[in-house]
């Protein structure tokens, strides 16, 4: 079955749920936090680049490695909730989010040193289902499934700097929309009969892939752009590294590259019934 299947199917059990269920109560649900982002092949490839240089440097050569990993960054969302019962909500949720790092290491051989930077977001359009708990009092346990899709961009900056042709731009593939999923759990708290804070740890799953775009920068001194694709060489079939060509090479080993979505949140909030 296939992630568009499996999501009208999803979507058309909340439309049955919603239409065979008597008028509820809706509220707004607002929420930040954190995010962690797996990353996918690019935090794949910054492993295979520290092992790769280790393995070619020379027996005199001096290696710094800050290749860092995309991880932290930061969430906002907002969703309309309709009460389906007491314990059972359908919602739909609109956000953002959002993750960079820069990464670098540098050689002495010819005075070499490579710095990517990628920052990578989305915009998730999703459709919850909402599970809720008295744990007494004003507590609630609290679960979430849903599916939807994410709209992501991402924006690559690079350099490389050496005595021979130093160059340096941006890389900007077009936009990607994934089918993604997520589920989790949280607490509600009742301040009144209105408002309530929650606090919620999600799962998420998503990624993108056939990253395709135009760059531009500056090669020797000299302007130039044109439109490359991210690819995944894995040199030795050890050693995967992160490339940009215009074409795919004639490599063994080699595959457009991932970047992964997922990941973790920690997202605090408030719900206001309506």
């Amino acid at each position: 079955m296939s992630k568009l299947q499996k999501a009208l199917i999803f979507l058309s059990l909340c439309v049955f749920l919603a239409a065979n269920a008597q008028a509820g109560q809706l509220s707004l649900k607002f929420n930040l936090g954190g995010t962690y982002l797996m990353g996918g092949d690019y935090n794949k490839t910054m492993d295979g680049w520290r092992d790769y240089e280790l393995t070619v440097l020379g027996p005199s050569e001096t290696f710094v490695d800050n290749l860092k990993k995309l991880g932290l960054g930061y969430q906002v969302g907002a969703e309309v909730l309709y009460e389906l019962s007491p314990s059972l909500a359908a919602g739909i949720e609109i956000g953002y989010l959002r993750a960079s790092v820069t990464s670098w290491f540098s050689r002495t051989w010819h005075n070499y040193k490579l710095t990517l930077t990628p920052t990578l977001s989305a915009v998730p359009v999703m459709l919850n289902i909402h599970y809720f708990m008295p744990l007494g009092g004003a507590l609630k346990l609290h679960g979430t499934a849903g599916l939807g899709i994410l709209i992501s961009h991402l924006n690559m900056d690079y350099a490389i700097e050496d005595t021979f042709t130093p160059y340096n731009g941006t890389w900007i593939p077009k936009d990607k929309i994934a089918f993604g999923a997520k589920a989790g759990v949280g607490i509600e708290y009742g301040l009144t009969d209105t408002i309530a804070l929650t606090f919620d740890v999600l799962g998420r799953y998503a990624q993108i892939s056939d990253l395709t775009g135009e760059y531009s920068g500056t090669f020797d001194g000299s302007p130039y752009s044109g439109t490359a694709t991210g690819f995944v060489y894995d040199v030795a079939g050890l050693y995967p590294i992160f490339i940009m060509y215009e074409t795919m090479p004639s490599y063994p080993n080699i595959r457009p590259a991932t970047f992964g979505l997922g990941g973790l949140s920690a997202l605090f909030g408030v719900r206001i019934n309506i």
